[in-house]
């Protein structure tokens, strides 16, 4: 069996990738939701106070537009304000984690402690631009930054060694 081994760093950058990375789905349902509403509202709003509906549409759109463009906004600004707060509070610090696989899975090792993470019990595992990232629970996984691998004859290694070992259902993988 292929092996994989290797250090990576978890920073500031890949904490803060990894929140938007979670936050995405939800972010998208709830700038639709915003969209939507805020676009009905003003719509109504505007028609009833006797405008003809193209005016009455056009500021309906340009309003959820803007309402969602805010809604984005706040979300990035709170999520990189909180990532420093904590940064600064020493709740969350860089580290170091080496991760090497086996045959029986996934084992991790840091100073924070090591852990065994069996083949079968990965709940799912993404590949984006930036990171693998190799879900224990729903909410939580072990980032490995693209950026740190050693080239992209690694990265290939550990994609093909997640394909061989991972159920095809649980992946989500670039193909490169």
């Amino acid at each position: 069996m292929t092996q994989f081994s290797h250090t990576f760093t978890i920073t500031k950058k890949d904490n803060l990738r990894y929140n938007f990375f979670l936050m995405q789905k939800k972010l998208v349902a709830t700038s639709v939701l915003v969209f939507v509403i805020i676009a009905a509202m003003i719509g109504l709003l505007k028609y009833a106070q006797t405008q003809s509906v193209p005016v009455a549409l056009i500021n309906a759109l340009i309003m959820a537009v803007a309402g969602t463009l805010v809604l984005n906004g706040i979300n990035i600004i709170t999520t990189v304000t909180r990532i420093n707060k904590f940064y600064k509070q020493k709740k969350l610090t860089d580290f170091t984690v080496t991760f090497t696989t086996d045959k029986t899975g996934i084992h991790a090792a840091s100073e924070r402690g090591d852990s065994d993470l069996a083949w079968n019990r990965i709940v799912e595992v993404r590949e984006t631009k930036h990171a693998f990232y190799v879900f224990i629970t729903d909410s939580h996984a072990n980032v490995l930054p693209k950026d740190q691998f050693s080239g992209e004859e690694q990265i290939k290694i550990f994609r093909t060694l997640l394909e061989k070992n991972v159920e095809t259902a649980r992946l989500k993988l670039k193909r490169a």
